[in-house]
């Protein structure tokens, strides 16, 4: 039977993925805690145990997918090349990542439509602009570049991938193979 940690978190996970499979099918707004609870079978109980809304469980989903899909970028990508190379690969991958129709339906409709663009931006930004801000301190003290406007240069790169990301699924191809340049033209416009 588990412990009752274990018990708990399968529960958790349970309502996770069956608000997540309503929610790509339906939509945030025809998914409702109520057919969350007639297919799981749990009780209000069991979900407000977890979750005081179905907005924060949806935040809950939103953050998962965002988290992974950055994780399997930075995961695809070789961390023996250099931090800028990397800064590159990375953002590109990560476009490849959001092709998914499910992670593009999460991040990109259900997310802001549950949380709202602020609450989406706060969530984004401590992911990929750390990332970004990470990347471009390791490329910096590297001497790869001299920027010293670094967290200025990883916003103007975070908002073009994001802008990029938001290309209609058949052009993210041609989206992808402009990271390199745009991101080459910003550090070179902030190189001290």
């Amino acid at each position: 039977m588990g412990t009752q940690r274990e018990r708990s978190e399968a529960t958790r996970a349970i309502l996770l993925e069956t608000f997540k499979d309503i929610a790509l099918k339906q939509g945030f707004d025809a998914t409702t805690t109520e057919a969350v609870l007639v297919r799981t079978g749990l009780s209000k109980g069991a979900f407000y145990h977890h979750f005081r809304s179905k907005t924060e469980l949806a935040e809950a989903i939103y953050k998962i997918e965002s988290h992974g899909a950055i994780d399997r970028a930075v995961r695809s990508v070789a961390a023996s090349i250099s931090a800028i190379e990397r800064l590159k690969a990375t953002s590109a991958a990560w476009l490849r990542e959001v092709r998914e129709p499910a992670v593009r339906r999460i991040l990109f409709e259900i997310g802001p439509s549950a949380l709202g663009i602020k609450r989406v931006f706060e969530i984004e930004n401590s992911l990929s602009l750390k990332l970004f801000e990470d990347l471009l301190s390791q490329a910096n003290a590297n001497g790869e570049i001299i920027v010293a406007k670094s967290a200025l240069a990883a916003r103007l790169i975070n908002a073009y991938v994001g802008e990029a990301a938001l290309q209609k699924p058949a052009d993210l191809s041609a989206a992808e193979a402009t990271i390199g340049p745009v991101i080459d033209a910003i550090l070179v416009a902030l190189t001290d």
